[in-house]
């Protein structure tokens, strides 16, 4: 903590960041529940790293209605964002869909895709169980 000018204390930015930052989803748990609750802790930590790039606060973030791009994020914050998540995930993230996603979303169900079965669909089991009569 350090003073200002006025003799109050203020936080620093890196001691404010380092406050409120979560740590990362385990990626073993996240492989073991349902689709569902996978997304949503994926969205707490898209929104988590997202406003740490981008210098604002998790609930700030928009992650269904603007592009990636419109939202602030560039090649370089593309870059730390792809190498801070593939680290903390244990997960390969392509840049470049990163960058073009058409919003954060997007790339949260990529992510729920990798790290996890994708939820069966009432078709898929009916196609299953006629293969598996005939």
């Amino acid at each position: 903590m350090t003073v200002n000018r006025t003799g109050r204390s203020a936080r620093t930015c890196g001691a404010t960041a380092k406050a409120t930052a979560a740590p990362a989803p385990d990626p073993a748990r996240l492989a073991r529940v349902g689709h569902a609750e996978r997304t949503r802790v994926l969205d707490a930590y898209v929104r988590q790293e997202l406003g740490r790039v981008l210098g604002i606060s998790a609930h700030q973030v928009d992650t269904t209605g603007r592009p990636m791009r419109s939202l602030g994020v560039g090649s370089i914050a593309g870059l730390e964002l792809q190498h801070r998540m593939e680290q903390a995930l244990r997960v390969e993230l392509d840049l470049q869909m990163l960058l073009l996603a058409n919003s954060a979303a997007e790339l949260v169900a990529c992510l729920a895709g990798q790290l996890g079965p994708r939820p069966a669909r009432p078709h898929d089991s009916a196609v299953h169980d006629s293969a598996v009569t005939a």
